[in-house]
């Protein structure tokens, strides 16, 4: 698309029509989502970093937009506002019909059209000296890592196997091999369908790419399987249209998120974001002062 008059506005700029515009999505206490114009959009918040937009800069670049729609990012960059350092990226804005609206039992076709732009993301290159997770390096996020993070990059499979096995280790669980999941690719890995749209010809468009990255197959099985207790009817039809798992498979899902739930509770050396807290027990930010407030 071509560049908007406003994507290309000065950072302070951005950052001021953030602080007077009602947000379209996102949390009080988290990040949030505000329409700077008819075809820009900016995320801000705490939580917003850097690899987040490489991800989705990357997946914009390689994939079938027919397939797969994903917002093209103009910039990213940090700034302070309330008196915290934030990061900001500044986005195309897709209009889009969101899946948490509609009756996916009676529009399964969605799974499907999902599914294939999954397989299709898959696909797509991996950039050369590519570890796992994140486009580029640096810390993991998500489900499997908690939203403290990694702390760290990791150069090979082997590096990351040994991240989650010193965490199953310490809660005495057997480690897990991924011998057999040698092979990474692209994946979203936080698939709810708050995060999918679907777009007037028909095909879907993913948002949110905070916990993206490059892993094995089988761990964005593991999310489906993980927040089943969230959206039952949705994660079912996702892993229905799934590679089976194998009895190797099985037993790899049965501990892959126990390493997460460690990284909550211990420091580890070198991860800078490791807590000794619960994640529940964790104070959450500030919220943010109500846009009409300033």
């Amino acid at each position: 698309m071509t560049t908007s008059h406003e994507a290309l506005l000065p950072d302070h700029e951005i950052v001021e029509l953030c602080t007077v515009t009602a947000p379209f999505a996102g949390s009080p206490h988290g990040n949030q989502l505000v329409k700077i114009s008819d075809n820009v959009a900016v995320k801000f918040g705490l939580g917003v970093r850097k690899q987040e937009a490489q991800n989705q800069s990357y997946a914009h670049r390689h994939v079938d937009s027919t397939v797969l729609y994903i917002p093209q990012v103009f910039r990213f960059f940090r700034a302070t506002l309330f008196g915290f350092d934030m990061g900001f990226i500044v986005m195309e804005y897709v209009l889009g019909i969101n899946l948490d609206t509609l009756n996916v039992v009676e529009k399964p076709h969605l799974a499907e059209r999902t599914m294939e732009a999954i397989q299709h993301l898959a696909m797509i290159p991996i950039p050369p000296d590519q570890g796992p997770g994140p486009v580029g390096g640096g810390s993991a996020y998500g489900y499997l890592w908690s939203d403290d993070g990694t702390g760290q990059s990791w150069e090979s499979i082997k590096d990351m196997e040994e991240w989650m096995n010193k965490r199953l280790d310490v809660v005495k669980q057997p480690r897990i091999s991924l011998a057999r999941h040698q092979q990474l690719s692209m994946h979203h890995m936080d698939l709810v369908r708050r995060n999918i749209l679907l777009l007037p010809n028909s095909s879907v468009c993913f948002v949110d790419w905070a916990f993206a990255g490059f892993f094995p197959d089988i761990f964005e099985i593991h999310t489906f399987q993980d927040l089943l207790s969230t959206d039952s009817v949705w994660f079912k039809q996702l892993l229905h249209l799934s590679q089976k798992p194998n009895d190797n498979d099985k037993q790899v899902l049965q501990y892959l998120g126990i390493p997460a739930v460690v990284n909550n509770r211990f420091s580890f050396e070198n991860n800078a974001y490791s807590s000794n807290l619960p994640h529940s027990e964790t104070p959450l930010p500030p919220a943010l002062p109500p846009f009409s407030a300033l």
